[in-house]
């Protein structure tokens, strides 16, 4: 079963296959996981959001057609599931408690493994550190429909095609939306990395 694709699992899923599901739970939590918390950059919200996105997977598993990339339909229903927590986001933030260490908790260092922060080859820990965090504050500053679309370049296996069709928007806009954010994120790295006092 580990040779099928993500759409023959949902489909064998869809058919009451619970070993289907559990593999593809398993290829995709993680580039899931990753994808919300660097929309919302809190481990408790993110906890509540990643279950309900697998909750809507197992309810719309017969929904799914097979014309799709499951990829493409998974990550749109994670998109709209963080969209719904943005919305609603003055109303959680009077009942929640912020976990401690808050957004200023460091990301794991898998956090750290995209193009971007790759910007200083060194073996250095310190060094890798201070690349995630800088890298977290540049993506802070991007634009959201930016921010958007380099998550879903950087945590799936999306193409641009695939990723316009996630956020509803043209080819070329999404590809103008990642040129600008990878272009600010150099930018804003270069600054913060090689001392200078981007704030």
């Amino acid at each position: 079963m580990d040779s099928f694709s993500d759409e023959q699992l949902i489909a064998l899923y869809a058919n009451g296959d619970i070993e289907a599901f559990n593999l593809l739970y398993m290829r995709h939590k993680g580039g899931i996981y990753r994808y919300c918390l660097r929309q919302l950059h809190s481990t408790q919200l993110v906890d509540d959001i990643f279950q309900d996105i697998w909750s809507k997977v197992i309810q719309s598993a017969e929904q799914y057609s097979p014309n799709a990339k499951f990829s493409t339909w998974l990550y749109t229903l994670a998109r709209n599931a963080v969209i719904d927590h943005v919305r609603h986001i003055k109303v959680v933030n009077k009942v929640m408690v912020e976990p401690k260490g808050g957004d200023n908790a460091c990301l794991h260092d898998e956090d750290s493994s995209s193009k971007i922060a790759q910007v200083c080859d060194s073996e250095s820990s310190l060094l890798q550190h201070q690349q995630a965090i800088a890298l977290k504050h540049c993506m802070q500053k991007l634009p959201s429909l930016q921010l958007d679309c380099f998550v879903l370049r950087e945590e799936s296996n999306l193409s641009v095609t695939q990723i316009a069709i996630v956020v509803d928007a043209s080819i070329e806009a999404t590809k103008s939306r990642l040129r600008y954010a990878y272009q600010s994120l150099r930018h804003c790295l270069n600054t913060k990395i090689g001392g200078g006092h981007d704030s």
